[in-house]
């Protein structure tokens, strides 16, 4: 007791000194922030003062800038009124250099008028020549047609001798073609007919020479030869006629050609006199009409030009009319004009002397002023150079406070570093006294017994979310289990039912044979309970307890196999009710989950497919697809996982404690885990880098990949 006395004892002491050094830790700490707290007042006040200065400066640049615009407005107002009174003057030069150009032009116009009359009479005398010449030529112009109309008449009359010339020995030469076409047919014949009857006289010596016996056939022979040479005569004679004949009419023909050819030729000497003669006629007329033609254009061009010249010369008159209407009305305003300007220039005299006294009274105002501007001008310059060189004498002090505020800094730096390792020595004496503190007072007891109990609820969190992630295990492999042991199901009822179908076949033979199964009873209940066993063995593969050791199988073992499959029925019953928990489970943690995360709730996340238990076993039952089952729970998973790792790296607190349970649940590598805890110290800390993203963040399956924020 005595030693836990002086323990305790020590233990004060040593308490006492620590909450000493603590309070003198804690005076420093004090001190040193109001010295921070001072420095930032008299920064302050350096700001302040420096911003007063710069009104100041501000505020007298603003005033001289005012000063020069007045001056500038001043002087630009003296020069608008210089350039009036020159506009002025250059206004009274030009209506003086316009009176005088209006009085040249007003005499030039006179001098047009007086030549204009001269033309005009001139231009009377000539157009009335004129319109006799063009009277003799039009009469010499009808001669001419009258003249032209007989020389045509005359040449169609003799076109038409031609026509009938020409015509006639066509007509001779057609008829002198057919009387040779005629003779020359009657040639053709009479040769045929020597022909023909030289042929006779070959056949008729052909026959003499045959029958020479014959004289009367040699008579009549001779008959014909005399009656075919007297033929021939008549032919030759009636050739020699037609031939005399031809000649004839061919040299008739001839002559006929020969005069027509030369009453022919004469005609085309005729003609061709008379078309010379016409042509010559026609090439003189042409000639004269040209000339003609050529004179009534320079005619008409010079009527034109006269008619023309005419009516320049009337609106010469009428312009000149106007003219001199317009002169009288301009020396009428000439001479109201050279009132009005006299009045005016009296006028400007009275301005300009008024300006000039006015101008002088400006320059004298403005010189007085400038001098005033000066003075200022040189005030404001002293000021700005006491200001430039108080301006520098405070960027020297600011200077000095920046070094000094520089060394502050770093002073304020070590005594940070020193604060830091003050805080750290206070960890540690804390630590310490609080471990002495658990050994005195109860309170910190009843506080380690709260962090224990805090400590167990952690761990019993810890282990409820592994029991949850051994539940999903679970769930996975009874929904494996299930699909697994439907389709087991499913073939050991196909193959009990062909087995049943044989076996009852198998007892309808032996009903029939009952007689001789009686006398062999023993031997087939044995076969029978064997083959029973083998059914059984291979649907259900039992424990080897449940097996019978002898051979020996009845009529229970039908029962007990009907038993055993409304067990295993049973048993897929309650695990199918035991999924059915387990997934009102998991969609009350996605709930729970989703109240924290503060998300809308996705009801096709952790969405199962949830399969009807069988009530009545069926001879064909469907098997599921494992793969689409395995594909949508991975999409799932995936979407679950993008969702949660955007929501996780864009909160800024509330989600700690879920890394862990949400890694574990998506199956996240070290490196996403790691970096979600990043993020999430970076958000809540208030200084720090951001953390680069890292690891496979996949997007989601139907919206775009969403760039890190």
């Amino acid at each position: 007791m005595l030693e836990w006395a002086e323990k305790l004892a020590q233990l004060e002491k040593d308490k006492r000194l620590l909450t000493a050094q603590l309070q003198e830790m804690k005076n420093q700490s004090l001190n040193l922030f109001q010295k921070r707290d001072e420095i930032d007042e008299l920064e302050g006040f350096q700001q302040q003062e420096l911003a007063k200065v710069k009104h100041m400066l501000l505020k007298k640049e603003e005033s001289l800038a005012k000063m020069e615009q007045e001056m500038e407005a001043r002087t630009r107002e003296l020069s608008h009124a210089q350039e009036e009174l020159l506009a002025s003057s250059q206004v009274s030069s030009n209506l003086s250099c316009e009176l005088e150009m209006l009085q040249r032009q007003y005499s030039a116009l006179e001098e047009q008028r007086d030549h204009l009359l001269a033309a005009e009479t001139g231009a009377e005398s000539k157009i009335t020549t004129l319109e006799q010449r063009e009277k003799e030529l039009q009469m010499f112009i009808q001669q001419l047609s009258v003249d032209l109309q007989k020389a045509q008449g005359t040449a169609a009359c003799s076109e038409k001798r031609l026509g009938t010339l020409q015509a006639e020995p066509e007509s001779l030469k057609l008829e002198n073609e057919q009387q040779n076409h005629k003779a020359a047919v009657k040639a053709e014949e009479g040769e045929k007919l020597i022909e023909h009857l030289q042929k006779k006289v070959l056949s008729l010596e052909k026959r003499l020479e045959g029958n020479l016996s014959g004289e009367e056939h040699v008579q009549e022979l001779l008959k014909e030869k005399t009656v075919a040479e007297q033929k021939l005569d008549d032919t030759r004679q009636q050739l020699l006629a037609a031939k005399t004949s031809h000649a004839e009419t061919v040299s008739l023909l001839e002559t006929q050609i020969t005069k027509l050819n030369s009453q022919v030729t004469d005609s085309h000497a005729l003609l061709h006199e008379k078309e010379e003669f016409i042509k010559g006629l026609r090439e003189s007329s042409l000639s004269q009409v040209k000339e003609l033609g050529e004179m009534l254009q320079i005619s008409d061009e010079k009527l034109k030009k006269s008619s023309e010249i005419m009516i320049e010369k009337e609106a010469q008159i009428q312009r000149l009319s106007s003219l001199a209407e317009e002169r009288n009305k301009l020396q009428q305003q000439v001479l109201v004009l050279e009132q009005q300007y006299a009045e005016q220039g009296n006028r400007l005299e009275a301005e300009i002397a008024a300006l000039e006294k006015t101008r002088a009274s400006d320059e004298t105002a403005a010189s007085h002023q400038i001098q005033l501007l000066e003075e200022e001008n040189a005030n404001l310059k002293e000021n700005r150079n006491e200001c430039e060189s108080s301006l520098e004498a405070h960027k020297l002090e600011l200077k000095k406070l920046k070094e000094e505020w520089s060394q502050r800094e770093t002073v304020n730096v070590e005594i940070a570093k020193a604060l830091e390792e003050t805080r750290k020595q206070r960890e540690d004496f804390q630590q310490q006294v609080a471990d002495l503190t658990t050994l005195i007072k109860e309170k910190e007891q009843f506080l380690n017994e709260k962090t224990k109990t805090l400590l167990q609820k952690e761990e019993e969190i810890d282990q409820l979310k592994k029991g949850h992630d051994i539940v999903l295990l679970q769930l996975h492999q009874l929904q494996s289990d299930m699909e697994a042991c439907r389709c087991k199901k499913a073939k050991r009822e196909e193959s009990t039912g062909k087995e049943l179908n044989v076996l009852r076949l198998q007892i309808e033979e032996e009903e029939e044979e009952e007689e001789t199964l009686e006398a062999r009873g023993e031997p087939n209940v044995i076969v029978f309970g064997e083959t029973a066993k083998e059914l059984s063995d291979d649907l259900y593969p039992l424990s080897s307890d449940e097996r019978t050791l002898n051979g020996e199988v009845d009529c229970v073992d039908m029962v007990q196999l009907q038993k055993e499959n409304r067990d295993l029925e049973q048993q897929i019953i309650e695990k199918n009710k035991t999924i059915k928990q387990l997934q009102q489970r998991m969609l009350e943690l996605k709930k729970t989950l989703q109240k924290e995360l503060k998300i809308r709730p996705e009801n096709d996340i952790f969405e199962v497919r949830e399969k009807p238990s069988p009530e009545v076993p069926t001879a064909s039952t469907t098997v599921t697809n494992n793969s689409d089952l395995n594909d949508s729970r991975e999409i799932n998973f995936e979407y679950l996982k993008h969702v949660v790792l955007k929501f996780m790296s864009c909160r800024e607190s509330e989600a700690f404690h879920l890394i862990k349970a949400v890694s574990v649940l998506l199956n996240f590598s070290q490196e996403e885990e790691n970096m979600l805890k990043e993020t999430l110290e970076y958000k809540m800390s208030w200084f720090g880098s951001k953390p680069s993203p890292r690891g496979s963040i996949r997007p989601s399956i139907s919206n775009p990949r969403v760039p890190w924020s």
